[in-house]
């Protein structure tokens, strides 16, 4: 089934590619505006396929922006913001989000090689260390929890266990599989970070009074100073995503300025580099954090799909967020019939 539905989206991709509606979008709808891509993973493994690029979908597509339109600087674009006219038709912009270890391995090489600049934004709380996101310690911890103790999760003895969220345990008698562990961290993203930690802590505790083996001697996810200094290539920079990838809107004021600020400080002090573009995480923002930010920063991205044009807030830039289905065939080769379709679709929901 999941085969046939890829097919079926190829064949509408290719019908659409060579189809008057191609044409008009072309021409018409996307004409003097930009796409910036979001890119997160770029590796053949991820617990979020949502997230993840394969290394060698990820240099094709590369490949074929290289060879289809202007690809664009971060700082071009924004230095040129107010003079429209200097930005190329159609061109693309090339980010990625938290620093992951993959961007320094596998997507650096091949940005460099194709001479595309991108822009990477950091999460400093994380650079060299041995952690994980909380999505993905969450996700860790139910998976073990599941597999060795499903039998303590029955309707009978979920009621009473207290370190289990009420949230989840309805999600776990509702719910099926890996179900549960997304909708879980799209309920906690709207609480502060501190709760969803606490959390975390609670399922942690269940985890050691039941002896649930959970392997927490992962191999490093996130790239180091030390690495990130050996990128010499000038079309590469660097942005903030904060200290600790909050989501903003949650926290109180003090907590906001000194993970917008502080994040800028650190890169700056362990590069050598000048920091001037921010990242939301998770994309949320609002008037108020935006105000914080603009004080900093000379740009912002958000993750809302959608185009870039000489009327955008510039801190609140649109971005296509990537991933290997959106732009992969039914054989999972890369498509530049999936892909441009894929765009098409992405900046309808906008």
């Amino acid at each position: 089934m999941f085969k046939l539905r890829r097919f079926i989206k190829f064949i509408v991709a290719f019908i659409f590619y060579y189809s008057g509606i191609f044409i008009f979008y072309k021409r018409f709808v996307i004409k003097g505006k930009v796409t910036i891509l979001m890119f997160h993973r770029v590796t053949d493994t991820f617990f979020d396929v949502s997230l993840l690029v394969k290394r060698k979908t990820f240099e094709e597509c590369m490949q074929y922006i290289a060879r289809r339109c202007p690809v664009i600087s971060l700082d071009f674009l924004v230095q040129n913001f107010d003079r429209w006219e200097s930005v190329p038709h159609n061109s693309y912009v090339v980010t990625f989000d938290d620093g992951w270890i993959d961007f320094y391995d596998t997507a650096y090489p091949v940005l460099s090689r194709l001479k595309i600049p991108a822009t990477v934004y950091l999460t400093t709380g994380f650079a060299s260390l041995k952690c994980s996101y909380w999505q993905e310690r969450l996700d860790n911890l139910l998976a073990q929890i599941f597999a060795e103790k499903r039998t303590l999760l029955t309707k009978d003895n979920i009621i009473s266990i207290p370190e289990i969220n009420l949230k989840l345990k309805y999600l776990i008698l509702n719910s099926g599989g890996a179900e549960v562990t997304f909708k879980f961290i799209d309920y906690l993203k709207e609480f502060t970070h501190d709760k969803i930690l606490k959390t975390i802590t609670d399922l942690e505790v269940f985890q050691e009074r039941h002896s649930i083996k959970v392997d927490n001697n992962k191999e490093r996810s996130f790239v180091s100073w030390d690495e990130l200094n050996h990128i010499k290539d000038p079309n590469i920079s660097f942005g903030s995503h904060t200290v600790n990838h909050m989501i903003l809107t949650n926290e109180q004021t003090d907590v906001v300025k000194e993970e917008i600020s502080k994040s800028k400080e650190i890169i700056e002090k362990e590069t050598e580099r000048s920091v001037i573009h921010f990242c939301y995480p998770n994309g949320n923002n609002n008037d108020g954090i935006k105000e914080i930010v603009a004080k900093s920063y000379k740009s912002a991205c958000t993750t809302k799909g959608g185009f870039v044009s000489k009327d955008s807030d510039i801190y609140s830039l649109n971005r296509i967020g990537i991933n290997e289905e959106m732009v992969t065939d039914w054989r999972g080769n890369f498509s530049k019939y999936v892909f441009i379709y894929s765009i098409f679709i992405e900046s309808l929901k906008a």
